[in-house]
């Protein structure tokens, strides 16, 4: 039993000292870490930088490009976003954009992750001649929250197929409620 003891702590020692080391080696991780110049100190960990999830689209001959005012966000900012949109096409068009800001729990009590909310959605129609370009400021009104992931997002108005699927489905569920 005396040897055993011995063991157990010889073992012990060398797994504190292999700890040790390793630590030394990969140095500090998480909050106490830096990336680049910038400490993480409690006034840079309570911005929010949001995501834009599509910054640039491509459709009927528009290029469209979604901006948003600044980086990150304090707790309370209410953002500003910045839509341009150029006509390359040869023809006059009137494009519709819809712009949206979502927010989730940054943290989810479950094995599900959180689920994004729409907490501002703007659709605005903007008519161009052919080569014409304009810019869109929208005041969302909406501030950022705390412990919220915050995105935004923007689509066009060509989402036909989506469109004629979903009138597809309630045509085959009316159909078969006539039939039964």
């Amino acid at each position: 039993m005396n040897n055993l003891g011995k063991n157990v702590l010889s073992m012990l020692g060398i797994a504190a000292i292999a700890m040790v080391a390793t630590l030394a080696v990969i140095g500090p991780k998480g909050a106490d870490a830096e990336d680049g110049d910038t400490p993480k100190t409690a006034e840079v960990l309570k911005k929010v930088t949001p995501t834009i999830s599509m910054p640039k689209l491509e459709e009927d001959h528009c290029v469209i490009t979604l901006k948003a005012d600044k980086e990150s966000y304090d707790i309370g900012d209410k953002p500003v976003l910045t839509v341009e949109i150029k006509n390359e096409g040869e023809e006059a068009i009137e494009k519709s954009i819809v712009v949206s800001m979502t927010a989730r729990d940054m943290f989810s009590g479950g094995r599900m992750p959180a689920i994004s909310r729409v907490v501002w959605t703007k659709t605005e129609t903007v008519s161009l001649a052919a080569g014409e370009s304009k810019t869109l400021t929208l005041e969302t009104g909406t501030e950022i929250q705390e412990m919220k992931v915050t995105s935004f997002s923007m689509s066009g108005d060509t989402d036909e197929v989506v469109k004629d699927a979903n009138l597809d489905r309630i045509r085959k569920v009316v159909e078969r409620k006539n039939t039964n």
